[in-house]
């Protein structure tokens, strides 16, 4: 990359990443941490116990035995493509719209679902709410992307509750998507606190906060890749080659239109981009080379606001003073959920049936 700045070794993690240390390698604390979360993973094991929980849900619904988040990128319709064709299950593909889905994989999700023979639905909440919610979260969190890290995920649960689905299986990979926690860690408190005298709760409820009891008791979630290994090449190739995905590794997230303009705020609030950190985690996983990330990375990062930047603020009612000291805005400006009980919830959640 043309700025000077020092990089991690082994990833490209730059000097700026929160809480970042290097060893006398240089290489980063997140590439170690990663070593000893992942390094040693029984994947014959994860594998059966996979076996055992869609055992479980197997037959049990009227219709569904699951219901599948599907955006139409490469995570979600792997997902879709081995609960359907490995496994046998009833899936339900949900699909959400949050104003900014791009037709192109609004389309391609149809045609997949439609080829893996599976129901798609999609949701489409009100965009004038959306746009007030859009509005406050970019106000004052300096991004907008904090309103869909609540947003999507009720939006999920409700749906399987609603089609009286017991069990969600994801995509997501904390492995090669996960971002940093110190800066964007998100949670129904925060959103609360920070949507406190702009929007009334009551106008936010059915979007923004499933019931935590029916969340805890009444729906499993799992994500996929936490329990087979998540081969980016070989999924590739089986998208491609069974469903004309038509993409490569290079193509990241581009289901919303917002990605451009999420990058760039998150790089002028930050320092670094999200492009950073994602392609970090891929070469930390072993998919792409270092080289290969700096690369893509230089050519992809906004250095500058992107095409349409103004008329994408416009959309939500806001324009470039937003960028006033954004260096100091911040969810974590919020209360959010006590920590130690979060932990409790996730432990209690992964053991529940």
């Amino acid at each position: 990359m043309t700025e000077e700045v020092r990089r991690c070794t082994r990833c490209i993690l730059p000097e700026n990443y929160p809480n970042i240390d290097f060893d006398e390698n240089g290489v980063c604390r997140v590439c170690r941490e990663h070593d000893q979360k992942y390094s040693n993973i029984d994947w014959d094991a994860r594998r059966k116990k996979l076996e055992k929980i869609l055992d479980r849900y197997r037959g049990k619904g009227a219709k569904y035995d699951v219901l599948v988040p599907f955006s139409g990128g490469k995570d979600s319709t792997y997902t879709l493509w081995v609960l359907r064709n490995r496994y046998g299950m009833r899936c339900l593909a949900f699909n959400f719209d949050n104003g900014f889905l791009d037709p192109g994989a609004l389309a391609f999700a149809k045609k997949s679902a439609a080829k893996l023979g599976v129901d798609l639905i999609t949701y489409t909440p009100d965009f004038d709410l959306l746009k007030k919610v859009y509005k406050r979260a970019i106000e004052t969190t300096g991004e907008f992307c904090a309103a869909c890290v609540v947003l999507i995920p009720t939006a999920i649960f409700r749906a399987a509750d609603t089609q009286g689905i017991r069990f969600i299986a994801a995509g997501f990979s904390d492995m090669l998507e996960a971002p940093p926690p110190e800066t964007s860690y998100m949670d129904r408190v925060y959103f609360r606190n920070m949507m406190k005298g702009a929007i009334p709760m009551d106008e936010l409820k059915w979007d923004y906060f499933f019931p935590s009891w029916k969340r805890m008791f009444k729906v499993k979630q799992i994500n996929l890749p936490d329990y087979i290994e998540w081969d980016l090449p070989f999924i590739y190739d089986t998208l491609n080659r069974e469903l004309d995905f038509g993409k490569s590794m290079a193509d990241v997230r581009y289901d919303c239109l917002g990605t451009p303009h999420s990058s760039f705020l998150f790089r002028t609030r930050i320092g670094f981009g999200k492009y950073e950190y994602l392609y970090a985690n891929m070469v930390r996983s072993g998919v792409i080379s270092r080289e290969e990330a700096l690369k893509t990375v230089d050519e992809r990062e906004p250095k500058s606001a992107p095409e349409g930047f103004d008329e994408f603020l416009a959309s939500m009612g806001c324009d470039r003073s937003i960028l006033d000291g954004i260096e100091e805005k911040s969810v974590s400006n919020f209360r959010g959920r006590n920590s130690t009980m979060r932990r409790l919830a996730i432990k209690l959640r992964e053991i529940l049936p």
